[in-house]
């Protein structure tokens, strides 16, 4: 399989586990899922990208490293704002939106602007931002470990691939160790009092290896919503806390909720590929 193939290939599944169709329903039918979630000539128009980055219309992949989460690969760090700006250089068929997004038309950040600091997290994205960019980039918005959406109801489980990779498989609280250390994320006790460059922190490393940030910073939209339908206020969750966090909020297990549509600048997201 060429390269373009598997991307493609891999843009359609993800768009399918978030429960999208090119109709906009929770079914994929047949005709969907061998041509993708597109529909050629609509949406933006003709010539709007039908496929993953790296294919002809559809812009370059960003660089962005993983990390393996035990089973899955996760997203070093946050993505920033170099790496989201390549997804707004792409003009897309709206028709790639998961079911109950249909209500956006467009996926700039809310404050977003040309002097903006490319290395700092993207934040003002809604849920959809997320998990487009997420589809686009050939993986998928952190939900279950098997792929697919996690349980709205369930934070802690084996299944769920963000608490996975933070808590090292439920061995610790925090993405570093057992105890709260205010000195090693940048949390409301940090004394950093400022966002931070993505991966900026070699102390807030954990729970494996070479992940970054899974503790404070920004709250990181998840793969786990009260249904694959709804609208702009079903709620979605949100995990790891931000620079504003206390100790409690800050914790791997901390699984805050959120409408889908809300944008604030707090809030930004990693990937996920199974």
């Amino acid at each position: 399989m060429s390269v373009a193939m598997l991307r493609r290939s891999l843009f359609v599944s993800s768009l399918f586990a978030l429960g999208c169709t090119g109709s906009g329903s929770e079914a994929a039918d047949e005709e969907a899922s061998e041509s993708g979630p597109f529909d050629e000539g609509t949406g933006l128009g003709d010539g709007a990208c039908t496929d993953a980055c790296g294919t002809p219309g559809c812009g370059t992949c960003p660089s962005v490293s993983m990390v393996d989460g035990g089973g899955f690969q996760i997203d070093a760090t946050e993505v920033d704002n170099a790496q989201y700006a390549q997804l707004l250089e792409v003009e897309f068929d709206m028709t790639v939106l998961p079911s109950g997004c249909e209500w956006k038309s467009s996926f700039e950040p809310l404050g977003w602007s040309d002097e903006i600091d490319p290395d700092l997290p993207v934040v003002g994205v809604d849920w959809c931002d997320a998990a487009v960019f997420c589809a686009w980039a050939g993986k998928q918005l952190c939900g279950a470990v098997a792929g697919g959406p996690a349980d709205f109801d369930s934070s802690d489980g084996p299944e769920n691939a963000w608490h996975q990779a933070c808590s090292n498989a439920g061995a610790s609280a925090y993405p570093y160790g057992a105890d709260y250390d205010p000195a090693l994320c940048n949390g409301d006790d940090s004394g950093n009092d400022a966002l931070l460059p993505s991966g900026s922190l070699p102390t807030c490393e954990g729970g494996v290896p070479g992940l970054f940030d899974m503790s404070g910073n920004v709250w990181e939209w998840t793969n786990a919503c009260e249904s694959t339908g709804g609208d702009a206020n079903t709620e979605c969750r949100r995990r790891g806390g931000s620079r504003h966090s206390d100790a409690p909020n800050l914790r791997c297990a901390v699984n805050s909720a959120r409408a889908r549509g809300e944008r604030d600048n707090g809030l930004g997201f990693r990937c996920c590929s199974i």
